[in-house]
């Protein structure tokens, strides 16, 4: 090649590099004028270049894959050697919420609407910003952030009932509630929510331990079957909002089951693959909801829980006509197992009778003040259940109809003195 041609070459190369930074800059500029340049930073840092092009392609400029990282730079992918990380020691289970969800996970709450699962994640949230016992498991508490779809007004009315139920005030706790929802499948909109925990993290000075998404389809921005879209949402998940290594936050999810299968989330079996943990939450006609995990991956599977949820009249709050304004709390009642597959049928009035039954057994434990195992502290009268029963709407000719049934089907065992107790299989747990 001539000199000449050598040039002519080499400055075609500059010519091309040149062009090449000019757009890199003027990408860069639009970037910043639209507030994402730290989110796209933190893209191109973890590698994310489908995320990089999203942010690039919504400033009106096509991506440029981003330089190799230098050595030492943050993001760089590394290795480790497993035997000096063991010699290290293997690091503890931190629990946000002890058995139940994990910090720096990605958990799932799904069921049908009406089920209670909003009133679970509320519960949930409102119990770690403010340290308290959820539902007597432990908590670590910390700031909570609740990205809510739809329904503000309702939303601080199930926030105003909690904090009179349980008898402790919300002001001042590290507690905040997004203005609008947040199309999360496009890592704008995500990195705009970062960008917003963070404004709030430094006027609170607390890093988020949890960040609700409540629900995905009012948050996700895409078409919850696509495998693409479904993982575009996980990974801004990760990378906007749990943050491992800097925030370590946990990122619970509230969404619908599915249409056809009821046992699952609804969309992309993309998600499901990717949570730590998962609960199903359904709600019987007795109105009982019953909380299940469905998948732990780290962990061992915790024990279902139920409640019953409680209407509640908020003090000192009227509507515009004068009356008063109602929501509704979460309290715990024992969980009793819903039929199996081979035994008697259970109907409504059944499922109403073992769950009064389950009821008066937790009551007689809490007067004894005994966990339930002395045969007083697990079993009550037949007159008390059959009042109770009667009670709650219950034909009183049919107590004995019913009593018969379940005794037949071994959900209910009929002790010497008129006592009734649930069967080991159906004791509460």
């Amino acid at each position: 090649m001539s000199d000449v041609a050598a040039q002519g070459d080499a400055a075609r190369k500059l010519d091309d590099s040149s062009v090449t930074w000019i757009a890199a800059f003027a990408r860069s500029a639009a970037i910043c004028e639209a507030g994402l340049y730290e989110a796209y930073e933190a893209a191109e840092a973890a590698g994310d270049l489908e995320a990089c092009d999203r942010m690039a392609a919504q400033v009106g400029h096509a991506h440029n894959p981003p330089l190799a990282a230098s050595e030492g730079q943050r993001g760089a992918f590394t290795f480790a050697r497993v035997g000096e990380q063991l010699a290290a020691g293997l690091k503890p289970i931190q629990w946000l919420v002890r058995n139940y969800v994990e910090v720096d996970s990605l958990a799932l709450m799904f069921g049908d609407p009406g089920c209670g699962k909003s009133f679970a994640a509320i519960d949930l949230a409102c119990c770690i910003a403010t340290g308290t016992p959820w539902h007597t498991n432990k908590t670590s508490p910390g700031a909570v952030f609740y990205i809510a779809g739809e329904g503000q007004n309702g939303l601080m009315r199930r926030f105003a009932a909690w904090s009179q139920h349980n008898d402790i005030p919300l002001t001042g706790a590290p507690l905040f509630v997004g203005h609008r929802p947040a199309q999360l499948v496009n890592a704008g909109a995500a990195a705009e929510v970062a960008n917003a925990v963070e404004e709030m993290q430094a006027a609170s000075g607390q890093a988020p331990a949890l960040i609700v998404v409540d629900t995905l389809a009012r948050n996700f921005g895409g078409d919850e079957n696509s495998q693409e879209d479904m993982g575009a949402f996980i990974a801004n998940l990760d990378n906007f909002l749990r943050k491992s290594g800097e925030w370590d936050a946990t990122v619970l999810v509230v969404h619908h089951s599915g249409h056809a299968d009821k046992a699952r989330g609804r969309g992309s079996s993309a998600l499901k693959g990717a949570v730590d943990a998962e609960y199903s939450l359904t709600k019987d006609e007795s109105g009982v909801v019953r909380m299940e995990a469905t998948k732990m991956k780290d962990a061992e599977q915790p024990a279902p829980v139920a409640f019953r949820l409680d209407p509640i009249t908020i003090d000192g709050v009227l509507d515009d006509e004068g009356q008063p304004v109602t929501s509704a709390v979460l309290s715990s009642v024992a969980h009793v197992l819903p039929a199996r597959n081979g035994k008697v049928g259970r109907g409504r009035n059944q499922t109403i009778a073992l769950s009064v039954l389950a009821d008066l057994v937790d009551e007689h434990r809490v007067r004894l003040g005994n966990s339930g195992h002395s045969p007083d502290g697990a079993r009550v009268t037949l007159d008390k259940w059959r009042e109770r029963l009667v009670s709650k709407g219950i034909d009183r000719k049919r107590f004995y109809d019913l009593r018969n049934t379940l005794k037949a089907a071994g959900q209910i065992v009929v002790e010497f003195g008129d006592y009734v107790r649930l069967t080991d299989a159906e004791r509460p747990i």
